[in-house]
C-alpha cells in the first residue's frame, strides 16, 4: 500500500508542477487536487468507554458494557477507516473532464444477540433464556482502489478496479443456539461458515481483485435553490484467487465443565477442540459482490439557511440503512456551519456538528458524526470527516 502512495504521490506533484507551467502558457486546463479522510467507531448499545479500555488497557465497569436489553435483541458494532485521495482534470468550460483517485476502505463490522455478548461478559446467572446464535455475522475487510472515469455537469461515469488486502466473512446458522436451561450443563449447536482472504507479499498479484462501476447523478433547479444527488460507488465483483481458507463446522453437544483429567492434561483437551476448527484451503476461484455503496442527498438553500436530507448504505458489512436530516447556516463569510441528526449505520440516533470552508480555489470540510462522542462514559460512536480540496487554475 505504501508503494501505492508514493507512486500516486509523486504522479500528483509531476500533474501539478506540469500543468502550472502549461496553464500559464495555455490556459487550457484547470487541475483540483482533493483528499477526504473518514473515520468512525460505533455500536448499537456499548459506550466509547469499551472500545477505549479494550484498545488502550483499562478495568472494564458494568457501566462501560451498556444496559441490559433483552436477550434476542440484535445488536451491531463497527468500525470504518475510509481515505481518498484523486485529482480532476477540467476542460476550459470547467464543465466536464476526466478524474483520477486512489482509495483505501479498511471496514470491520459484527453483529449479534444480546444475550450472546451478556454471556460473555456479564455470565449466565441471569439468563434463563436459550442464546440464539442466528443473525451472528462479521466481517473484516482492507481493500484498495483505483477510481477513474469521465464527468459531465450533472453526470459522472467510471470504473473502480480492486486489489483484495484482506476480507474475512462469517456467519452462524439460523438453527444454532446455547442451551442454558441447566447452569451446569449447556446444549449448544453450532454450524459456523467462515472464509478468510489474507494479504501476500506481492505488491501487484493479490489472492483477489475488483472490478466495479462508479455512477453519479446530481443537479440544480433553475433557482439554484434545489439540488440532490444520487451515487452509487464500486458496484461490481471481486475475483477470490486460490489459497482461500474456509470452517464449515456442524455440530450439537453438551458442555458439562472440565473432568479432572482433563484439567491434568489441558493441552490434549485444546487440541481436541481446535482440530476440528482447522481451516481448509480452497484451491478455487470465488466471485463475491462487492462492498458498494449508494448514498442520495437533497437540499434546499434559502439565502442563509439551507435544509438537507439524505440515505447512506453499505453492502454485506452489517451495516444498516442511515438516514440524516440537518441544517446549515451561512455566514456573510465563507465558512458554512451545520448540524445532523443520524440514524442508523452501526448506531441509532447521532447528532453530528460539522463546519465548511469554500473559496473560488481552496474547499474544506471537517465534522464529528456524532457530537456526544466528546464525553465517552455517554457517546456510543465517534466519527471523524476531513475533506480538502484545491483548485489549481
Amino acid at each position: 500500500m505504501k508503494y501505492l502512495f508514493l507512486i500516486l504521490f509523486f504522479v500528483l506533484q509531476y500533474i501539478c508542477i506540469t500543468s502550472q507551467s502549461e496553464s500559464i502558457k495555455k490556459r487550457e486546463l484547470n487541475f483540483e487536487l482533493y483528499s477526504s479522510s473518514n473515520f468512525s467507531v460505533g455500536s448499537t448499545h456499548l459506550p466509547l468507554n469499551f472500545f477505549r479500555k479494550s484498545y488502550f488497557g483499562g478495568f472494564i465497569n458494568e457501566k462501560d458494557k451498556g444496559n441490559t436489553k433483552s436477550v434476542n435483541k440484535i445488536q451491531r458494532n463497527g468500525l470504518e477507516l475510509d481515505i481518498n485521495i484523486g485529482i480532476k482534470i477540467f476542460n476550459p468550460d470547467n464543465l466536464n473532464g476526466w478524474y483520477f483517485s486512489f482509495q483505501n476502505l479498511i471496514t470491520a463490522g459484527i453483529s449479534y444477540r444480546q444475550g450472546l455478548f451478556d454471556l460473555i461478559f456479564r455470565g449466565n446467572n441471569n439468563i434463563k433464556n436459550d442464546v440464539l446464535l442466528s443473525k451472528t455475522s462479521f466481517h473484516f475487510r482492507n481493500h484498495q482502489l483505483l477510481h477513474f472515469g469521465k464527468f459531465y455537469k450533472k453526470f459522472s461515469f467510471g470504473l473502480a478496479i480492486g486489489n483484495i488486502l484482506h476480507e474475512f466473512n462469517g456467519e452462524f446458522g439460523d438453527n444454532d443456539l446455547i442451551g442454558l436451561s441447566d447452569p451446569y450443563n449447556w446444549d449448544i449447536a453450532l454450524s459456523p461458515k467462515i472464509e478468510l482472504i489474507e494479504n501476500t507479499s506481492n505488491i501487484i498479484k493479490k489472492n483477489g481483485n475488483s472490478l466495479g462501476l462508479d455512477i453519479k447523478y446530481n443537479d440544480i433547479s433553475k433557482s439554484n435553490k434545489f439540488k440532490y444527488r444520487l451515487e452509487i460507488k464500486n458496484l461490481g465483483l471481486i475475483l477470490l484467487h486460490k489459497n482461500i481458507k474456509k470452517m464449515n463446522y456442524d455440530t450439537s453437544f453438551i458442555y458439562s465443565g472440565l473432568a479432572l483429567d482433563e484439567l491434568s492434561d489441558i493441552s490434549n483437551f485444546s487440541n481436541d477442540l481446535t482440530n476440528n476448527f482447522e481451516p481448509k484451503i480452497i484451491n478455487k476461484n470465488q466471485w463475491l459482490v462487492t462492498p458498494f455503496t449508494i448514498k442520495a442527498d437533497v437540499l434546499y438553500q434559502l439565502e442563509k439557511i439551507g435544509v438537507l436530507g439524505g440515505v447512506f448504505y453499505r453492502n454485506n458489512s452489517q451495516y444498516l440503512p442511515m438516514s440524516y436530516l440537518g441544517i446549515n447556516y451561512k455566514n456573510h463569510t465563507k465558512i458554512i456551519y451545520g448540524t445532523k441528526l443520524y440514524y442508523g449505520g452501526y448506531n441509532h440516533l447521532q447528532w453530528g456538528i460539522n463546519a465548511i470552508y469554500n473559496s473560488k480555489k481552496i474547499k474544506g470540510e471537517i465534522g464529528f458524526q456524532n457530537f456526544f462522542s466528546l464525553i465517552p462514559s455517554l457517546g456510543t460512536s465517534f466519527g471523524l470527516l476531513l475533506k480538502l480540496s484545491w483548485k489549481i487554475i
